[in-house]
């Protein structure tokens, strides 16, 4: 009983051997994560992470300063707080089948249209579409809200599995988009991109993706939990969007998380011109960028398996300790060894803390309504977590140097793993 009277929860017990009875064969949740690696892999060639690639060669044709990249990337994230509740909503109730389909196909529309663009506004433009078509976060919304529905027990390793693909994506693209830059320019890479963008998201997600397992006459992880009386029962407890904003645990993390994200968004995409200006070939950067994808990949796996056996509090705060090194590195790179170790540390601390933030959010509040959820927390945490975006840029034009966007990447950073690691996993009280 609980000091206001109310009766706390029983928490739900691992279910035992003879409760647990598997449906025999492979677990079609396997196949949506497997499908989910595909797609979020395929987006950050559509503008996503890649676009750092772009741009060197498109301010130096176009004339454009580096900050008009940081105003776009803002706007495509701040645009999550008009679509990211309703995409969420959608989410819930319908899945991510059509959603991710119709989402994919405009957007690959969208990039090729970046082959066209003479004005910053218009890239500018182009952002915010993609962004309200949730492109822009692809794995935050249509990731780990489907993830979490077609695994309890494994959620740990499918969430990590299938958040791998945006690290496979960078290990793909960027040296794919460097290389298709030097070979036929930045416009005609674009069109390219759009087009094989268009050609596997649609069909891909049309062909695998589903709601829930129970929409299939299965349960989580592909078990059957069979109750007192043969009925089949929930496995954790789930909170409801209205639920949530009351618990002062969600604040907390929201408060976290934005810090959390104005520092891996300051380092994201402004390191690549960073190297360069240092002196850095382009070349060598684009590979050592793929570098960290591949560090993240590893992590992404062998995270999701950790964070079964560990808070994930502390897995994130692992993270925050590895874009640390990152942003201190990024200070003092001088040579090829930095710029690996900078990006080494990079793709270790950005993984984990996604991997982390992710499961955290799930594990507290459960899979029901996880995409209303995220569809609210992500507009809360990006709309000020967004702006190290053009700040980065401004900086850069005002000082002639990136150095002090990433002395205050490290504070943020800093402050976020002090504030997440106070918080604790929420009791819902059942009245």
């Amino acid at each position: 009983m609980s000091g206001d009277g109310q009766q706390d929860p029983v928490a739900p017990k691992e279910p035992t051997h003879e409760q647990r009875r598997g449906e025999g064969g492979l677990f079609y949740g396997w196949a949506v994560v497997g499908a989910l690696v595909v797609i979020t892999a395929m987006v950050v060639g559509l503008a996503g992470a890649n676009i750092a690639v772009f741009i060197e060669p498109m301010t130096r044709e176009l004339g454009w300063s580096p900050a008009a990249f940081g105003w776009a990337q803002m706007a495509r994230l701040e645009t999550v707080i008009i679509a990211g509740p309703v995409l969420g909503r959608v989410i819930d109730r319908y899945g991510p089948r059509v959603l991710v389909a119709v989402a994919g196909l405009l957007t690959s529309g969208l990039v090729v249209s970046l082959a066209y663009v003479t004005e910053e506004w218009q890239l500018v433009a182009v952002f915010v579409v993609t962004g309200l078509l949730g492109m822009g976060r692809a794995a935050d919304l249509f990731v780990t809200a489907p993830v979490a529905k077609w695994f309890v027990r494994r959620r740990g390793l499918a969430l990590g599995v299938a958040l791998a693909g945006t690290p496979l994506g960078v290990a793909i693209f960027y040296p794919l988009s460097q290389y298709m830059i030097d070979a036929i320019g930045w416009r005609d890479a674009w069109v390219v991109f759009g087009i094989a963008g268009a050609v596997v998201i649609g069909p891909l997600s049309l062909l695998v993706l589903r709601r829930q397992p129970e929409d299939m006459g299965l349960l989580p992880d592909g078990d059957r939990v069979i109750g007192v009386h043969g009925e089949t029962r929930e496995v954790e407890v789930s909170w409801t969007r209205a639920e949530v904003v009351r618990n002062p645990t969600f604040w907390v993390l929201v408060a976290g998380f934005t810090l959390f994200t104005y520092g891996w968004s300051t380092i994201t995409i402004f390191r690549v011109p960073h190297f360069i200006e240092r002196g850095l070939d382009p070349t060598l950067v684009a590979f050592a960028i793929a570098t960290d994808a591949i560090v993240a990949i590893a992590v992404s796996v062998l995270l999701g398996r950790l964070s079964e056996r560990i808070e994930s509090r502390y897995v994130l705060m692992l993270g925050a300790a590895g874009l640390l090194v990152c942003a201190g590195s990024l200070v003092v790179v001088d040579g090829i060894v930095l710029l690996f170790v900078a990006n080494i540390g990079y793709g270790f601390g950005f993984q984990t803390g996604h991997v982390a933030q992710n499961l955290m959010w799930a594990d507290y509040y459960g899979r029901r309504h996880l995409g209303e959820i995220r569809g609210l927390t992500l507009p809360l945490t990006f709309g000020l977590g967004a702006a190290a975006f053009p700040v980065t840029g401004i900086i850069r034009d005002l000082t002639g140097t990136y150095t002090p966007a990433w002395v205050a990447a490290g504070g943020a950073l800093v402050l976020a793993s002090a504030t997440l690691g106070m918080v604790r996993l929420p009791t819902k009280h059942f009245r």
